[in-house]
This record gives structure tokens, C-alpha cells and sequence, in this order.
């Protein structure tokens, strides 16, 4: 630096000056004045042409805005990156209590539910910096950018040497862990030169500096004093001046502010370092970005601008249209919320609070958009508005007084809509009387149990005249008819237990997933009665999702045999209770209304008498008192009543069997549990707590995802080709389709022989080959039209579903089990979506004694032309990969063998494959038989890979034509084909 010469003005640069020369932009250096955004998207300002001529968007227009921003500011391979880091069994824990299967939501869907997870936890005041932080041990085993990143700041000294701060400020770089890892190991050191300034020098540039250097050290104390916690004296701020002359660093305010942070560093201790990882992770970025400064991140802005909000004293607003809103503010913002609208690229501007408060509206309907798509379609705003009101008005009616359902005559036939009004009025009533109470949902208030004590002393003796077990329903509902003043009779405490638990039932099916499902489908549940609400919201949540019938197998069976304490023997006699009251639901009670009609008390050992005897064909059987021991007897007649106690204990056996798990039962024992009646047994497994084995199966859900989630690029463009969707579910059935795609069928069929009736017909006498010839010649016969072959296909699908289904009651089945039936499901759904959509179709073939799968795809071309690509691969043949070029009239034939041996014998074929394939379509054929390295099967799945690049530039593959003369053409030609491999193999 040469002192002679220099000009106060080569130093100090006021506020909004250019930023050419020695200044400092927003892109580097701190500014509390502008939001420290990532720069890769967009900010919103007042000049976007978005913006009405009030400086406020539109909400149409900022929903679009935020959707072109992508739903939380990342590319796909951020998002998976994203969910390997910050995923986690909290996570997997918070989606299956939604209704939703991780394993089924794609990487947007994923980030989404992350992001509300976080945002709930801060409403409820908990910390989520440290979601997804790691502890020392998880540090050490870590590896890839985030292990490097941990590695490079142990390399860091407690604080930096001024030469440090010197290179960040001059070079207008941010305090990363890279920065200031270069900054530590990049800055010059040591003596300068003849030109270094000596003390002298730089007391005698002060000096020159005079006011301008007073004024500017006035204005960053000030601002220091607000907001450092170690406000700096004026001498102070003047020696960090002397120091900057000394580093050749130009003085300006932003320099001199930073200046100071950076004099002021310490390295944070290795947690916060690994939450400042998470915080820079869920913005998309690297892990070497993350800041080892508060405040740089959106993380920390989000935070600061949240405290900033919540600090603000709604009677200090002058106006009451703006007390209302920052009062809804208060209630509806989140740090997360603040943090995502931040990440893409909305400007949050809290001193219009109209502005924010609608801005948190849409980036609420926004998240749930994601959530909400259906298939490929996007959610629309009327869905989402239906949703929020759905959910909001269940929770108004869970939390209202039990005392509400004493006011209906008859529930079941009462719409939702009406059941929230009559409970919103009681909520009211209650509320005015200042009077506490239980509310209709299940959740327990500890604060009234000593007064519900005092105040119900004589329930159970009232149940015990009336002949009823005091079990936790039957006291529930003497104390709603009590509250309403209403008889309390055998009939009625009966009623009211059914009614209570049919509301229960209905909200506990119910879950986010099942809601958004339901609306999907263009119902509305506002005008459903309860009844049918009921119903369907089952039926949608048996189906899908985390809770459908064979997930929940599935993990009650994985607790069973993860849990040290539990026997083989104990093992087996709970699983058999949980097909017990399988068994009970699928036949809707049945089991149940003959004990009730022989007066026998519904315990688990008489039900699971009662439902082996329903096995019996032929005869009744009466149920003695020793377990297993069955006379003949005749059931009567339920009454009402019985009826009704009937559907209460089928809701019970519902209950109990999506709450009980081996843990919980280990703790009371076989022998007790067989002894309870089903209402006893449902209520002893929802009040006890399985928190470890419930965490440890949430972080298997976990570690599957992320093992899965990264698909490579083959199964990338296979999942684009088709339109499926990127859930790990179904990168798991292509990655199995692409590596062995014969073997799909061997364990689908291996599973299914000998079941008594199916898609397929009575299959009990069949055998694998047996079977494997039926679905050929199905396939052969359907080969006339796409939708034809899409319907063969979809048997298949709905044949593997059936066998699944069939394996909660099928013995000795077990967790691989379960899990290699799954994937033979996502795969036979993968193929219905390529028949469907890419008429791309898999045919089961036997060919000596080994399973193996036929991959067809029709291409149609313009006009009369087109392709057929035929494809198979097994341990006999190797791979054989058949390419039929149709253009008017004519085929042209290539087929390429892996083996020698297959090319000579179909070669030598050539004759007999010549007339088949004419007598079938009319056509005349030219053959030629390749031996070809390096087949795939698969191959067949992109038009961009192996046989079909040539093809594809050839310009054959154009828009797909619905001409009914190409379609005959090309699936006869298929179709022949079909009928040559039969007769060769």
C-alpha cells in the first residue's frame, strides 16, 4: 500500500454508493438491510411486474411464483440430498401418523413433509435447530462432503488472525467453513515489505480522516450498541480502523462492520457446526457453506425475523383491522414458514403485516399443493381450501365437550358439517358457563381427574345394576348421558358407547393422507353423513399408505422378530391374535354376534373358539367354557341392542388390532390377554406406551429410504419414459425389473399355486408351470388391442395384491417374506403403468422348468409403419432381443442372440418362425440372425438405450398414432410372435 498519494475518499465510501472499486455489495459482505439470499433464485421486490400498483402480488400470481421457484427452492438432486441428510425416523415417525407411506412420496413430497414437521415443532416452542444434528459418534462414522466438512473446521483456530479477517473483507467472501478455511491458510503472513505503513503513518492518516472518519465511527457504534452483544467504544472502532489501513483493506462501513464480527469470532463448538450443516443443507447448498457466523444463514433470518414478529404487542397498533392481523400472524407463523418463503426468493416483510399475513396463507396452501397432487395433476386451490377446512373443523369437533354427542338422537345419519355446528354451539355454551369438561376426542385430561372422580363416584355401580362391565367406554358414556340429563338404561349407555366410538373410529380413519385422498376423488366429507363417512374413509385407509392392511402386518410382524424379549413361542401366539382380529374385521363381526347370541362374554379366547368354528362347514357349533372344546348349537336373533354392542366391539377389534404391537402385549401376557374381552384388550394397548420398538422400526422405514432414494440414471429415465414417480418404492421395482426382471414372476406365482380363487380362477390344483401357461396364453389371446393386453397386465397386478392380502392369514410368514411380496407388488404396478401408458407389456414364460418374463413394446410410427421390440432373459437362453420394422405391409425381421447356440437354433427355424408369423398376420417377413454381446432385456424399457438408438434416429418413433390399420397390424404382428415363441420353447 503506498501512503503517498492517498485520498480520504480511496477510503471511505458512504451507504448506496456504486459498487465498483473498494466497495461492497449484498452478495458478500453482511447487510442487516437486505436479505442475504441464495443467489442462484429470485427475490421479489415492489418493481416485479407481478405486483399490482400498490406494490402488493396478486395471490394468483405469488402462488405461480412460488411454484416456478420449484416447491422449496431445489433441483431433484438437491432434494435427495436433502432427505439423506435431514431425514430421519421423526420424520418417517410424523408421515406414517398422516396416513402416508414414506417409501410411496417422491423426493418434492419428502422435503415438504420435513418442512412441516419443523413447522409444527415450532409452534409448539421446541428447538428444531438440532433436527437431524448428529452426535459425536455419527460425526466419526460419517463420510462424503459432510464428513469433509467437519474435518476441514477442527483444522480451525479458536479465532482468527486479523490477516484472516483481512482476506474474507478484502476478497468480499462470507464466513463459510471454506471462506475461512482459505482465509486461514491463504492469507499473506509476515513482514510486507519496504511500503508496509509504519505506526506513524497510519496515527497521521487518522488524523487527515478527521470528521468523516468520527461521523462513520458515530453511525457504526450506534448500530453496534442495538444489535452486538459486545457494544465497541469509539477508541476501539478507531483501532479496528488502524487495523484495516494496516491490511490494505478498504474502509467503508460494511468493511468496518464486518471487520469487527470477524474480530469478534470464536469457532463454534462441533454441534452448532453440525446444525449450521443442517441449516445450509436445507437451502440446497453444500456442506462447506454453512456459516460459523450467526445470522449469515436463512435459517438465522428466519429466526431473527420470527422473534422480531413475536416481540411485536398487537395494542400498540393503531388500528383494529391490524391488531387482527398480527394476532393471526402470531398464530399461523413459523420459523420453517419464514425459513421456505426465504429459500424461494419472497421478500418477508414485516412492516405490512397484510402483506405477510397473506403470504403465510399461500406458503401454507402451498405445502399442502405438494401433498395433495394427485398423480400428475396439480391440487387446486378449491381442494386445498376443502382440505383446511375439513381438518380444521375435526379438530373443533375432537376438541369440543363429550357431552356434544349426547345431543343427536342418531349420529350415524348426521352430517359432518351439522355434527361441527352443534359441536362448535356446545364448545360456546360450555365456555360461557366457564365450565370444564372432557372432550369428545380420546386424549386424556389429566387436570380433571381428581373433580371427574368426585363428581362420577357412583358410575360403576350404576354400570354393575345394569348388568355392564365398567370398562373405560361404559363409564364414558354413563357421564355423557349424565351431562345431558338423559336415562340412563342398558340400551341407552349401550347407544351412547357405540355412538362415541363410532365418532372416534371415524376421525382416528381419517388422517391427512386419507382426507386428501378422499377429496381427490371428488368427495366431499362435509356432506357425508357420519355413517358414511365412516365407511369410506376405511376403506380409503385399508388401502393405502402406511396404514393399509399389509403395511401394518408388516411392521407388527418386524416388531415381533426385533424384539429380544419376546420368544418364538410368544412370537407366534401374538401374531396369531393379530389374525385373529383380522379375521374378526373381514367378516365385519361375525364371530362376535355368535357369542353375543349365546350370551357368552366376548373375550379373546372364545373369539378365536368362535372363529375356528365358523371354519367348520356344514354344521352350527355351539361354544362351551373350555377353550377349543365345540358342541352344536343355533344362533338366534341379534336384538337392537345386541346389534349395536355387536358393531361397538367389530370398532373395538379395529382398534385394538391398529394399537397393539408384541412389546405391549409381552407386558401383560398371553394368558391375560386371552382373558380380556375386546374392548378391555383394545383400551389396555392404546394406554400402553411402545416408544422404543416404535422408534426402532421408524429408523428401518428410514435407513430403507435413504438406501433407495438415489436412483442412478438408467432407472431415472426408465421412471421418466412412463411417467412413474420417483418414490423409493418404485426406484426399488425398476432397479428389480432392470437387474432380473424374470425373477418378479417367479415369486409371484410360486405364491400364488394353490389358492382357491383368484383373478386367474381356482388355482389349488395348479402348479407354477401350470399357472405360467395360463397367463401366456391369456396374453396371446388378449394380443388384439392396447387395451386388451393393459387388462392381461392388470391381472397380473390385481393377482399379486390378492396373494399379498392373503398372507396375514397364511402361517409361518415372516418379515422377508412380507418384503419380497411388496416388491413383487411395485413391480407388477410398474408394469400396469407401462402397459397403460407406454404399451410396453411383461409376459410370464416357462422354458425348461426356468420362469422367465417376455418384454414386448409397441412403437407406432406415421401412418402405416412401426415397431415391435420383443425381448427375454434366462439362464437357458441368455438374452434374445427381437426388433420387427412394419412399414406398409412389409416386415422386416432382426433378431440378436447372446449365444451362439441361440442363433443357430433360431436360424435354422427360419422356415417354420416364416410361415407362423404369416399365416397370422398377412404379411411376408425377412429374417436376419445376429449373435450380439452385451444384450439387455431392458434395454426395451428407453427408447435411448441399446437396440432402439438406431431405431430412434431413424425418425420411426413418432407421436403415437390411434389408426385402427396400425394397431391391428402391429399387434398381430406381436401376436404371431407370441404363438413362434410358444412353439420353440
Amino acid at each position: 500500500m503506498q501512503i503517498e498519494g492517498l485520498k480520504v475518499t480511496d477510503y471511505i465510501k458512504t451507504e448506496g454508493a456504486s459498487d465498483q472499486g473498494f466497495g461492497v455489495g449484498t452478495s458478500g459482505i453482511k447487510d442487516d438491510n437486505k436479505a442475504n439470499f441464495n443467489t442462484e433464485l429470485r427475490t421479489l421486490s415492489v418493481d416485479n411486474a407481478f405486483y399490482d400498483n400498490r406494490g402488493k402480488m396478486t395471490d394468483e400470481d405469488f402462488a405461480k411464483e412460488v411454484n416456478e421457484a420449484s416447491a422449496l427452492g431445489m433441483s431433484t438432486v438437491d432434494k435427495v440430498k436433502n432427505i439423506e441428510r435431514g431425514w430421519d425416523e421423526e420424520a418417517t415417525a410424523k408421515a406414517r401418523e398422516d396416513g402416508h407411506n414414506p417409501m410411496d412420496m417422491e423426493p418434492e413430497a419428502l422435503v415438504t413433509v420435513v418442512d412441516e414437521i419443523k413447522m409444527n415443532l415450532a409452534k409448539a416452542g421446541k428447538d428444531i435447530s438440532k433436527m437431524g444434528g448428529l452426535d459425536q459418534d455419527e460425526i466419526q462414522a460419517m463420510t462424503g462432503s459432510v464428513a469433509q466438512a467437519v474435518e476441514m473446521t477442527r483444522g480451525l483456530s479458536d479465532t482468527l488472525p486479523v490477516e484472516a479477517q483481512a482476506y474474507l473483507v478484502k476478497n468480499e467472501l462470507e464466513p463459510t467453513i471454506t471462506n475461512i478455511y482459505n482465509a486461514t491458510y491463504s492469507a499473506p503472513t509476515g513482514p510486507k515489505g519496504t511500503s508496509e505503513p509504519t505506526d506513524e503513518d497510519i496515527i497521521s492518516l487518522l488524523e487527515d480522516l478527521g470528521d468523516k472518519l468520527d461521523s462513520l465511527i458515530e453511525q457504526v457504534e450506534g448500530e453496534l450498541t442495538e444489535s452486538a452483544q459486545k457494544p465497541m467504544t469509539p477508541q476501539e472502532l478507531k483501532d479496528t480502523v488502524a487495523t484495516m489501513l494496516k491490511q490494505d483493506v478498504p474502509i467503508t462501513k460494511e468493511h468496518l462492520e464486518y471487520m469487527v464480527e470477524l474480530g469478534e469470532y470464536e469457532k463454534p463448538s462441533e454441534e452448532n457446526i453440525v446444525n449450521a450443516i443442517d441449516d445450509i443443507v436445507a437451502e440446497g447448498k453444500e456442506p462447506t457453506d454453512a456459516y460459523l457466523i450467526p445470522g449469515y444463514s436463512l435459517m438465522d433470518q428466519a429466526k431473527k425475523t420470527f422473534e422480531e414478529v413475536m416481540g411485536m404487542d398487537a395494542s400498540s397498533l393503531s388500528s383494529i383491522t391490524a391488531q387482527r392481523q398480527l394476532t393471526e400472524i402470531q398464530l399461523t407463523m413459523t420459523v420453517e414458514a419464514t425459513f421456505t418463503m426465504m429459500k424461494n426468493g419472497i421478500t418477508v416483510n414485516t412492516s405490512d403485516l397484510s402483506d405477510l399475513l397473506d403470504k403465510l396463507k399461500l406458503q401454507e396452501t402451498n405445502l399442502l399443493q405438494i401433498l395433495m397432487k394427485a398423480e400428475n395433476n396439480e391440487a387446486t386451490n378449491a381442494n386445498v381450501n376443502l382440505f383446511k377446512q375439513v381438518m380444521n373443523e375435526m379438530a373443533d369437533i375432537q376438541s369440543a365437550p363429550a357431552a356434544m354427542l349426547g345431543r343427536f338422537s342418531n349420529i350415524n345419519a348426521e352430517t359432518f358439517s351439522y355434527v361441527h355446528e352443534v359441536s362448535v354451539s356446545v364448545t360456546a355454551e360450555y365456555s360461557r358457563m366457564e365450565m370444564t369438561y372432557e372432550s369428545v376426542g380420546t386424549e386424556v385430561r389429566t387436570d380433571l381427574g381428581d373433580s371427574m372422580n368426585k363428581a362420577f363416584q357412583n358410575v360403576d355401580d350404576i354400570l354393575a345394576d345394569l348388568d355392564i362391565e365398567a370398562t373405560e367406554s361404559s363409564q364414558k358414556a354413563v357421564r355423557v348421558l349424565a351431562y345431558n340429563k338423559m336415562e340412563i338404561t342398558a340400551e341407552s349407555v349401550t347407544t351412547m358407547k357405540a355412538s362415541t366410538e363410532m365418532v372416534a373410529r371415524t376421525f382416528k380413519s381419517m388422517t391427512p393422507a386419507v382426507v386428501a385422498e378422499m377429496i381427490k376423488r371428488g368427495e366431499n366429507p362435509l356432506d357425508m353423513t357420519m355413517e358414511s363417512l365412516k365407511a369410506k374413509a376405511e376403506s380409503i385407509k385399508a388401502e393405502m399408505g402406511s396404514t393399509s392392511d399389509e403395511e401394518s402386518f408388516s411392521k407388527f410382524l418386524w416388531k415381533a422378530e426385533h424384539n429380544a424379549e419376546i420368544s418364538e413361542a410368544e412370537r407366534d401366539a401374538y401374531v396369531g391374535v393379530y389374525r385373529l382380529l383380522h379375521q374378526v374385521e373381514k367378516s365385519d363381526g361375525a364371530a362376535i354376534g355368535a357369542l353375543i347370541s349365546q350370551g357368552t362374554e366376548v373375550t379373546l379366547r372364545n373369539l378365536m373358539t368362535a372363529v375356528r368354528s365358523s371354519k367348520h362347514t356344514g354344521r352350527e357349533y355351539e361354544i362351551d367354557d373350555k377353550f377349543g372344546q365345540l358342541d352344536e348349537m343355533v344362533v338366534k336373533d341379534l336384538s337392537i341392542t345386541e346389534q349395536i354392542e355387536k358393531v361397538f366391539l367389530t370398532n373395538r377389534c379395529r382398534d385394538a388390532k391398529e394399537a397393539m404391537t408384541p412389546a405391549k402385549m409381552h407386558v401383560f401376557g398371553e394368558e391375560q390377554i386371552m382373558e380380556m374381552n375386546v374392548d378391555q384388550f383394545a383400551t389396555a394397548m392404546e394406554e400402553t406406551s411402545d416408544e422404543q420398538t416404535e422408534a426402532a422400526y421408524n429408523n428401518y422405514v428410514t435407513e430403507q429410504l435413504k438406501t433407495t432414494i438415489a436412483e442412478d440414471a438408467k432407472v431415472s429415465s426408465i421412471l421418466d419414459e412412463y411417467n412413474l414417480p420417483h418414490s423409493a418404492n418404485m426406484i426399488a421395482a425398476v432397479e428389480a425389473m432392470v437387474e432380473n426382471n424374470g425373477q418378479v414372476f417367479k415369486d409371484l406365482f410360486s405364491k400364488a399355486t394353490g389358492r382357491a380363487a383368484t383373478t386367474f380362477g381356482a388355482l389349488e390344483s395348479m402348479d407354477v408351470d401350470d399357472i405360467i401357461e395360463l397367463a401366456y396364453s391369456r396374453f396371446a389371446d388378449a394380443c388384439h388391442t392396447p387395451e386388451e393386453m393393459a387388462e392381461a397386465q392388470e391381472a397380473l397386478g390385481t393377482l399379486a395384491e390378492n396373494v399379498m392380502k392373503t398372507m396375514i392369514e397364511t402361517e409361518d410368514v415372516r418379515t422377508v417374506d412380507m418384503d419380497g411380496m411388496k416388491l413383487v407388488v411395485q413391480q407388477t404396478k410398474v408394469m400396469s403403468e407401462m402397459a397403460r401408458t407406454g404399451e410396453t407389456y411383461h409376459i410370464p414364460i416357462m422354458v425348461a422348468d426356468e420362469a422367465g418374463n417376455m418384454n414386448l413394446k409397441i412403437v407406432r410410427g406415421d401412418g402405416e409403419s412401426g415397431l415391435i421390440q420383443m425381448a427375454l432373459h434366462l439362464q437357458t437362453t441368455g438374452t434374445v432381443s427381437t426388433t420387427f420394422r412394419y412399414e406398409a405391409g412389409s416386415v422386416s425381421a432382426s433378431v440378436e442372440c447372446e449365444t451362439a447356440q441361440m442363433r443357430e437354433m433360431f436360424a435354422s427355424q427360419a422356415p417354420m418362425i416364416a410361415q407362423i408369423m404369416q399365416e397370422e398376420t398377412g404379411f411376408a417377413f425377412s429374417f436376419s440372425f445376429t449373435q450380439s454381446f452385451g444384450l439387455s432385456a431392458a434395454d426395451i424399457y428407453n427408447m435411448e438405450q441399446g437396440n432402439y438408438e438406431g431405431i430412434a434416429a431413424a425418425g420411426v418413433s413418432g407421436e403415437a398414432s390411434q389408426d385402427e390399420i396400425q394397431t391391428q397390424a402391429l399387434y398381430s404382428i406381436a401376436r404371431g410372435y407370441i404363438n413362434v415363441i410358444a412353439e420353440l420353447f
